[in-house]
């Protein structure tokens, strides 16, 4: 995830953050956090951030000025995804083996509600007005849409086999799920809900990022050690790319046009021109 010019890699091995300067591309810290952190969720002052550690059930908080961890919130089971609301004041984390969302006061870091959504529950991402946010249930092959307002589950949507990431277009049209068990990414309509296109990508998708202007989407494949490049107009796979070994997070950065991506098993971030794809 990114803050200014920031990125901020979890490293399971380590149990700790890097935090990498993007103009110079170098680790400039590493921060110690819990036990196998998985997600990171960034504000866009930069102020907190937040990293889920699945194996120590506990959320990390790190003081995004001072670059240190100064809280480990307990929560749950199993906290894997992450995100915030677009406004930051809420903190959204699901909990693989809880089958919630917990929805936690960012200014407090007081639990505010706990969600019922569907079975494994990972990915999640939220609209920019606000509204929604939407949470991948993988082993249930469904998508809940969750009601900011009231923390209501408004709809469930079928997606493919396993999804685990769900990201929305910029312009939050378009909700894309990357299908880990049947290597695809479904498309759904955010107007009415309605499934427009299955695309096939490479094997075990695991997470999708978007150019600014939308036109094109970046799924990761992590059995395949690849990138499918979508034409989003077109709802096509247009082209796949050699990334390294085992490819799981992706990130676009709008201020040099680079897609960044992260290599678990080659421990190494990527960064491809957006323009050319070199």
């Amino acid at each position: 995830s990114f803050a200014s010019d920031f990125a901020y890699i979890t490293n399971q091995l380590s149990n700790s953050v890097s935090v990498i300067d993007l103009q110079s591309y170098k680790v400039i810290k590493e921060i110690s956090v819990g036990s196998k952190p998985a997600g990171v969720a960034v504000q866009k002052s930069g102020k907190k951030i937040f990293v889920s550690n699945p194996e120590s059930k506990e959320i990390s908080v790190i003081d995004g000025f001072e670059l240190k961890n100064v809280a480990n919130i307990p929560l749950g089971k199993g906290p894997l995804g992450i995100a915030l609301t677009k406004d930051d004041k809420y903190l959204l984390v699901s909990d693989w083996y809880d089958h919630t969302v917990t929805v936690i006061d960012t200014s407090t870091l007081k639990l505010i509600k706990k969600i019922l959504v569907g079975k494994s529950p990972a990915g999640i991402d939220t609209d920019i007005k606000n509204t929604y946010f939407y949470v991948a249930n993988r082993d249930d092959h469904t998508v809940s849409v969750v009601n900011i307002k009231n923390f209501e589950v408004e709809k469930t949507l079928e997606a493919g086999e396993r999804p685990f990431a769900v990201t929305l277009s910029p312009d939050n049209n378009f909700l894309y799920v990357a299908n880990v068990k049947s290597s695809d990414v479904s498309v759904f309509n955010t107007k009415n809900y309605k499934k427009i296109a299955t695309i096939k990508v490479g094997k075990s998708p695991y997470a999708i990022a978007f150019l600014q202007d939308g036109t094109r989407a970046f799924v990761t494949n992590q059995h395949e050690n690849t990138i499918s490049v979508i034409d989003t107009i077109n709802k096509k796979n247009i082209k796949t790319l050699a990334i390294g070994e085992y490819p799981e997070g992706i990130n676009f950065y709008l201020k040099n046009k680079e897609v960044l991506i992260v290599n678990w098993f080659d421990s190494e971030v990527v960064v491809l021109n957006s323009v050319n794809l070199n």
